[in-house]
């Protein structure tokens, strides 16, 4: 049974708060919990010694924005929203990456490499500008307004921003897959009469299982930039809801996520340094937790690998020196008569 490590430490510190923040969460929202509200301070004497925004302090820990609402409520009404979009579009791009990858790897034909070609440009290309010009027409609210639903527009802006993020995941699954398929004993598979179908189930897959666990986290984190990023362009998660008449507040959210609270506040930072920074804090804090998971799973593989190497090792120089130990044989406990 595997001991415990720092690797193991670092993973369950991180889960768990991302668990608990989404959890929390998700019971403020299912509660109908309102969010704390100080727009003026009284005394004792109800005379009126401050008014919003309030600054981090012992009565309010995380401080106030400008309305009065208590940044911390915030902030935990939005991480539902926000980790919630990133899981739903990891998924989908994990699912399209893994089925377009691992068909890549086995395909060995002129057309891969024009596709890969194709591929690598995203490596340089910032997502987070093709995703603007993908979905603003979406996104955007038009002067009579939306002709799509709340619903509608996240589904489509999901799939838009999976369909963005697959190809550079897709290129190295393509490339993690053809190295196992170019091991030796996948060709001498292969030679036997395997089929395709075979070795992805029992070569390719057992082998490629443990990256994918380390790829997924990456994955929340590349949606988590491109979401933060469409937010400081104003085109905020579910759409972004425009007044054009005169005197009309800016751009709104529908709902209150991450990226909106800091595109909104970040003219702040002068003024009231915390508005922006009590959202950014979190939302770093969760970029770094599934940091954490991410190299902590890749601590645990290369562990596996090591210890895999280092018995293979030995076995190899057992047989070069001619030495046999008893786990070299196979014992037969045989009811022979030995009396005759």
């Amino acid at each position: 049974m595997r001991k415990w490590n720092r690797y193991h430490v670092t993973i369950s510190i991180c889960l768990l708060f991302i668990v608990v923040l989404v959890g929390w969460s998700m019971i403020f929202y299912l509660t109908d919990a309102k969010i704390p509200n100080t727009y003026i301070l009284y005394d004792d004497e109800a005379n009126i010694i401050g008014d919003a925004p309030f600054p981090p302090s012992a009565d309010f820990p995380f401080g106030t924005d400008r309305e009065g609402d208590h940044l911390f409520y915030k902030v935990l009404e939005g991480a539902q929203y926000t980790i919630g979009a990133a899981i739903l579009i990891s998924l989908l791009s994990f699912i399209l990456s893994f089925a377009v990858g691992v068909m890549g790897g086995f395909t060995t034909s002129r057309a891969k490499k024009w596709t890969q070609s194709i591929f690598t440009s995203f490596y340089f290309i910032p997502q987070s500008i093709i995703a603007f010009n993908m979905l603003y027409p979406l996104l955007w609210e038009p002067r009579q307004g939306f002709e799509t639903s709340f619903t509608e527009r996240v589904i489509w802006q999901s799939i838009a921003l999976a369909v963005i993020m697959a190809p550079t995941t897709a290129i190295l699954l393509s490339n993690e897959t053809r190295q196992i398929l170019d091991k030796e004993f996948v060709t001498c598979a292969r030679v036997l009469g395997g089929s395709k179908t075979f070795l992805f189930k029992n070569h390719v897959l057992p082998h490629l299982k443990p990256r994918l666990f380390i790829i997924f986290p990456k994955i929340m984190i590349q949606a988590l930039l491109i979401i933060a990023h469409l937010g400081f362009f104003d085109l905020f998660f579910g759409g972004t809801d425009v007044c054009y008449g005169p005197m009309c507040p800016p751009p709104q959210p529908f709902v209150q996520e991450w990226a909106s609270i800091m595109s909104m506040s970040y003219v702040e930072l002068t003024n009231a340094w915390w508005i922006f920074m009590i959202p950014m804090f979190f939302f770093a804090l969760t970029i770094l937790s599934l940091t954490g998971i991410a190299r902590g799973l890749e601590g645990l593989l290369e562990e596996d690998e090591v210890k895999a190497g280092s018995v293979e090792k030995k076995k190899a120089e057992r047989k070069e020196n001619g030495a046999l130990v008893e786990s070299d044989f196979i014992l037969l406990d045989q009811g022979v008569d030995r009396s005759g």
